[in-house]
């Protein structure tokens, strides 16, 4: 069984009732203010419910957009040391550089002070720290923002190989319609803290209807698709992936 929720309520969450699949990718998307936030710290158990209840037997952790109270130490090196050790982490020094090697974190940032460094760079080290706790649900906040090109790619790659090869559950805050276009198995769309759309993100990008509710940037490549769609007459289809809509291209054009 996935992560339920009963009637859950606080401050802008309103009534939600919804069960999120175990082993997927799921994207919370929303604009600014809906909630998404807020409906991640209420799963992982850093808020007090109003009302309503969460039925998780999983062990979750969280990569907050906001984390630098987090870090306290003279270098990044000593904050992730402390984490480990916290948290019963044997090997700390192997596990350390292990974990900033997968999420492509440079060594020279390690002897840094975190609040020295980059945003993105910030960000990689949050999330090496969550890896290495091994939780078997991640909660992600924006955890795309900041990065660069290849840097996306890496944590895609990588968010990819947690669902396949451990089975891992991924809820991902953002509203980077791109990004759920392209990753997401599931959707769920908030609106003023209410669910305003739940499944298959196919279903949601193509009714216009239904997403212009949601006050959110259409996804370039189902932008693109309408618009030949409306000005040639060609109905492509929809893709979540720029080679596979090139190849319908190539077999409309041939």
């Amino acid at each position: 069984m996935g992560i339920v929720l009963n009637n859950v309520s606080f401050n802008i969450i309103d009534d939600i009732s919804l069960e999120i699949s175990e082993g997927k990718i799921t994207y919370i998307i929303g604009e600014s203010g809906s909630g998404k936030s807020i409906l991640l710290s209420l799963i992982n158990g850093n808020l007090p419910l109003e009302k309503g209840n969460i039925v998780n037997d999983k062990k979750c952790g969280i990569l907050k957009e906001n984390f630098e109270d987090s870090f306290f130490c003279n270098t990044v090196y000593q904050d992730m040391f402390f984490v480990f050790k916290k948290n019963g982490i044997r090997n700390c020094d192997k596990k350390i550089w292990k974990a900033s090697k997968i999420v492509g974190l440079r060594e020279s940032i390690l002897n840094k002070s975190f609040f020295d460094i980059s945003k993105g760079e910030q960000k990689k080290i949050a999330l090496a720290i969550l890896l290495s706790l091994n939780p078997e649900v991640y909660l992600l906040d924006e955890p795309f923002r900041n990065l660069d090109y290849a840097s996306k790619e890496r944590m895609i790659n990588l968010f990819k190989m947690m669902k396949f090869k451990y089975g891992k559950t991924i809820i991902i805050a953002s509203s980077d319609t791109d990004m759920a276009l392209r990753e997401a198995d599931e959707v769920i769309c908030l609106k003023n803290g209410k669910v305003i759309f739940k499944g298959n993100k196919f279903d949601l990008f193509t009714n216009m209807k239904l997403f212009e509710k949601s006050n959110l940037v259409l996804p370039k490549l189902v932008e693109f698709t309408n618009l030949v769609k409306d000005n040639k007459g060609i109905d492509i289809g929809y893709r979540d992936d720029i080679s596979d809509l090139m190849k319908d291209i190539y077999r409309f054009v041939k």
